[in-house]
């Protein structure tokens, strides 16, 4: 059984987004967007970070999205990581 970890990780993939290390953190890229995937243990929650450029990934200077707490419903979970993965190319 996959971990909701891996289905979002398959959506970036999904998406065509690469995969790529910059200061051993593992991000994905699409289109001069890099986004990284972040479990938070004290809210017990994802977040998908963004930065606009490689220069603000290599610099840390993510900015952090919604906040996707384990206990919501998987699927809906999914759902909205998809919208939000998507939206963030526009």
């Amino acid at each position: 059984m996959d971990t909701i970890e891996n289905k979002i990780i398959l959506l970036f993939e999904e998406l065509n987004f690469k995969r790529e290390i910059i200061n051993d953190s593992v991000v994905y890229e699409r289109e001069g967007k890099y986004l990284k995937l972040t479990f938070i243990h004290m809210l017990k929650s994802y977040v998908i970070e963004y930065a606009d450029s490689y220069d603000e990934a290599n610099k840390n200077l993510f900015e952090d999205g919604d906040l996707y707490h384990i206990t919501m419903e998987e699927d809906e979970l999914i759902f909205k990581v998809r919208n939000e993965i998507t939206n963030s190319l526009l």
